[in-house]
């Protein structure tokens, strides 16, 4: 039988050097804390800043876990 992943793609979804970026910036609770700031009204752009983190990786976590907009 084939070893076969179910991923094509083994490599992880972020470095560590991003996901100790991301703990530092967000705190222990990092979907609660981005979840509160899309609750205030902030835009991914006004949270990367916030927080000194690339918009790109705010949109990505947003969407990964799940995070609507509120409109």
């Amino acid at each position: 039988m084939k070893d076969r992943s179910l991923f094509e793609d083994r490599s992880p979804a972020l470095t560590m050097e991003d996901a100790y970026r991301i703990l530092e910036a967000l705190g222990p609770m990092p979907a609660e804390a981005l979840t509160a700031m899309v609750d205030y009204g902030l835009s991914d752009i006004e949270i990367g800043r916030y927080y000194n983190l690339p918009h790109e990786m705010i949109t990505t976590l947003r969407e990964y876990w799940g995070i609507d907009w509120n409109l």
